[in-house]
């Protein structure tokens, strides 16, 4: 089932634009996905997001922290 999408414009702080570009550089997923994340587990909602999105999201945090742990 394909999910339609639309797209909105935000403004944020440059700090957290520089916090959200090294997580993306970190982890190699990108923008969209981390910001529609986030959003999704602010509002309690990330059941909406699809299972192999969530288990793609976790595969990415659990090779960063497999990275980190070899450092």
């Amino acid at each position: 089932m394909l999910m339609s999408k639309s797209q909105i414009g935000v403004r944020i702080p440059n700090t957290l634009l520089n916090e959200l570009n090294s997580y993306v550089e970190k982890t190699g997923t990108n923008k969209t996905q981390v910001i529609v994340s986030a959003i999704a587990e602010y509002l309690g909602c990330a059941d909406n997001i699809p299972l192999s999105k969530r288990v793609a999201e976790l595969e990415r945090k659990i090779a960063v922290l497999e990275a980190k742990e070899k450092l």
